[in-house]
């Protein structure tokens, strides 16, 4: 995904996962992923949170997640 993201012009992967898990949340922070804060959060991981919620998720355990990807020379 990130040599697409890349190629595409991306300037960053974002993934919303479990907080605590212990092989959601804290392995993609070793992955270099980085929590969002509430105001880093796009209209559309809003979304897709609230959406989560609705099905049953629960919002306290839930975060929206990101990390840069690396720029591909042409």
């Amino acid at each position: 995904m990130a040599g697409w993201a890349s190629s595409q012009g991306l300037p960053a992967l974002t993934l919303t996962t479990f907080r605590s898990v212990p092989w959601n949340g804290p392995y993609y922070v070793r992955c270099g992923f980085r929590e969002l804060s509430g105001t880093e959060l796009t209209p559309g991981l809003v979304e897709l949170l609230a959406a989560e919620a609705a099905l049953g998720l629960d919002p306290a355990e839930r975060i929206a997640m990101c990390r840069p990807v690396a720029r591909t020379r042409t």
